[in-house]
């Protein structure tokens, strides 16, 4: 391949000198990272609206859960499918497609008037952010030096926080101005908002590497070779997922219902989880370059049960109080997996990265909705805060052990320099 000159190759912009990407990588980056923000501001601004839904549709909490479930569940499909896509028509291309579908599915969620209606929405929107995790992640660990992955994907990770805050910062104002049934219609309308990423990748973001153009992508991934390691991924992604989706979709609900706390303190709460994702998210990055994969996770799993106790026992009054009780919970209940974006990319060769990622993420996703099932089921028997406790508990325990299954990728090279790609 022709030598595409140093300007391209070496040149950096802001988010480049910050991010150590060249201008090529510097613009994937930034596509990736505000879809993977869109994706979180979608999905939590149904955490923040479920007890406006409840009302508004007379639904139960076993049917909000029931809804997640669904969601998370048709995200593994999206996954797969985005992820071979991406392998075979170009990662900027499908995410053109993906950013597209999710932000329609998103603003027809507000015509909902009942549950098989909420339930279809939900389902396609999550077919389609189900597929954009797996796809930008590829994108931008190709772009990404062997020794600084880490950090850069979970920079990228910390984008989802990003979002988690525009969804809360859009469900106040949309609170304060509407009528409950009016405002959580409004505030998924706002979705239609991430259309106009598309054209922006469409115009400036390219791929770093050559594409096999061989059909069989999921028949590769499940070749005896990297059968083992496909399905240790996956049930690791599902394992660290279920530790997210069993607190933060319910945690709103939960300071309403269990500690009958107002809007207002609730987003205080929230604003300092979400504080604590970001930190978590981005310290994690430069914790797995220093120290590698497995004890990053590690420590972040074991930091995530002993933050899951701590949200339950410690009392929620006062700004102390509420530091202490949601600051380290988002930072290592959601900062745990900031990690999956380097790790599963080091563990797929280049033909398959795109559908291995995203299917082991995007069906662990899935998987995971088993756990925001188990919450709602077991909230008759244990109390919504003891439900959450006993699911995310054995999440982070079930994390642990699929965890050390896996080899250490720190510091592994994904992209021969051969087959590199640098388009301006």
């Amino acid at each position: 391949m022709a030598d595409l000159g140093l300007t391209e190759k070496h040149q950096q912009d802001g988010v480049g000198r910050f991010t150590g990407l060249n201008k090529a990588g510097a613009r994937a980056f930034r596509a990736a990272g505000l879809g993977w923000g869109l994706d979180g501001m979608d999905w939590m601004m149904y955490s923040f609206v479920t007890a406006a839904i409840m009302a508004s549709l007379a639904m139960t909490t076993d049917q909000i859960a029931n809804i997640a479930s669904i969601s998370l569940a048709t995200s593994a499909l999206g996954g797969i499918l985005g992820g071979i896509l991406a392998d075979r028509y170009g990662r900027a291309r499908v995410l053109i497609v993906i950013i597209l579908a999710y932000a329609l599915a998103t603003a027809l969620t507000a015509t909902s008037q009942n549950f098989l209606q909420l339930a279809i929405w939900r389902g396609l929107a999550g077919i389609a952010f189900g597929a954009e995790w797996g796809v930008g992640a590829a994108m931008v660990a190709e772009f990404a030096h062997n020794a600084k992955r880490g950090r850069i994907m979970g920079l990228l990770q910390s984008c989802y926080a990003v979002g988690w805050a525009a969804a809360g910062l859009l469900y106040v104002i949309t609170d304060a101005l509407l009528p409950a049934d009016a405002a959580w219609r409004a505030l998924f309308l706002i979705g239609l908002l991430p259309a106009l990423l598309a054209l922006y990748v469409r115009i400036r973001v390219h791929d770093n590497v050559k594409l096999s153009h061989e059909s069989r992508k999921l028949k590769l991934l499940f070749k005896p070779s990297q059968l083992t390691t496909t399905l240790r991924a996956t049930f690791l992604a599902a394992a660290c997922q279920s530790i997210y989706y069993s607190v933060f979709t319910f945690l709103p609900l939960f300071l309403t219902e269990e500690r009958g706390i107002t809007t207002t303190k609730i987003s205080l709460y929230v604003w300092i989880a979400i504080l604590g994702s970001f930190c978590g998210y981005v310290c994690a990055g430069f914790i797995h370059d220093r120290i590698g994969r497995r004890w990053t996770f590690s420590l972040y799993f074991v930091g995530s049960a002993v933050a899951l106790l701590t949200f339950l026992i410690a009392p929620i009054g006062g700004v102390l109080g509420t530091i202490i009780a949601a600051f380290p919970l988002g930072f290592f209940a959601a900062g745990q997996t900031a990690g999956l974006g380097a790790f599963l990319a080091e563990l797929h060769p280049t033909e398959v990265r795109a559908t291995g990622q995203s299917f082991a993420y995007s069906m662990g996703r899935g998987i995971s909705g088993v756990a925001t099932s188990a919450v709602g089921g077991i909230t008759v028997a244990l109390g919504l805060g003891g439900a959450i406790a006993t699911v995310g508990m054995a999440a982070c325990a079930l994390a642990l052990i699929f965890l050390w299954t896996l080899p250490e990728t720190n510091g592994r090279a994904i992209v021969e320099k051969e087959k590199e790609v640098t388009t301006s």
